[in-house]
């Protein structure tokens, strides 16, 4: 009787160990219903009040800037690019410029719930008081400009002839 206990016991704990238990990347997508990467043609003129991102009407509208992509995350992608962002850097640099190309749109029914736009060149970032990640850091930037060019953005987040930062 005792050693049938014992076996239980050791499977149960086995099983439970092997269960997976879900990482910070996975704790923050299962907060939204979808993600939207949204790239501009040009970098959005931070400096300016006339240019400040407003969300209204479950829409986003960035003065004078046009988007190139636009597109929804699949849960591949998601994981790729908050894996980077949500990641704890030892090193981080920042240039003191910000010249934003990119910004996720975060969703919850339908519903645009916050955002995070950033530069991937310089490392900088802004986002919406509701959502929690980290300062971008250049680094991080480069990392996901590979993930941009795997996934065959038209802007990539790398300055190119079509696309320049100034």
């Amino acid at each position: 009787m005792s050693k049938v206990i014992l076996h239980i016991l050791i499977v149960s704990i086995l099983l439970v160990s092997c269960v997976e238990k879900p990482n910070k990347t996975e704790n923050f997508l299962n907060q939204y219903d979808k993600i939207k990467l949204i790239s501009y043609n040009k970098h959005r003129e931070v400096y300016s009040t006339n240019n400040k991102i407003k969300i209204a009407n479950n829409t986003i509208k960035i003065p004078n800037i046009q988007y190139i992509d636009n597109i929804v995350l699949n849960k591949k992608n998601s994981k790729k690019i908050f894996n980077i962002l949500l990641s704890e850097q030892k090193k981080c640099s920042r240039a003191d410029c910000y010249n934003p190309r990119h910004i996720l749109l975060f969703y919850k029914k339908n519903n645009i719930v916050g955002f995070y736009e950033f530069c991937a060149e310089c490392g900088g970032s802004e986002q919406s008081k509701n959502i929690n990640i980290p300062p971008i850091c250049s680094e991080q930037g480069d990392e996901l400009i590979k993930v941009f060019k795997e996934m065959n953005l038209k802007n990539d987040g790398e300055e190119s002839g079509n696309y320049e930062y100034f």
